[in-house]
């Protein structure tokens, strides 16, 4: 369970996914974007601690929920932090950059070709 105010990325909740642990957080910073909520992990608005502990005690008394929450948690992890997911987000990133300021240069000297000395 994470009882944040504030929050980036937090890695403790991507090691905890791919130890097949079901997550119980507050809904605060990058959270949503490591966590998919409902299969997960159970996610409760910063302000609202009864939520927050009924996540826990549903948790706690139901194991079937605590068994999806975890086997999810770790095939999603698994797929969305795969270093080799990661590569080739880099690589498409890189290629996107380099694409981009190609044709930035393209115009750049068709523009030039246009001017008069």
């Amino acid at each position: 369970a994470l009882t944040s105010l504030n929050e980036g990325t937090p890695v403790s909740l991507i090691e905890a996914q791919a130890a097949n642990k079901p997550i119980v957080s507050t809904r605060v910073g990058g959270i949503g974007d490591i966590v998919k909520e409902g299969r997960t992990a159970l996610l409760a608005d910063v302000q609202d601690q009864a939520t927050f502990c009924q996540h826990l005690l549903n948790l706690v008394q139901d194991d079937n929920l605590r068994r999806e929450l975890g086997s999810d948690s770790s095939y999603y992890v698994m797929h969305r932090f795969s270093y080799q997911r990661l590569v080739k987000d880099m690589s498409n990133l890189y290629y996107e950059l380099l694409s981009e300021k190609l044709s930035v240069n393209a115009v750049l000297r068709k523009e030039k070709s246009y001017t008069v000395s």
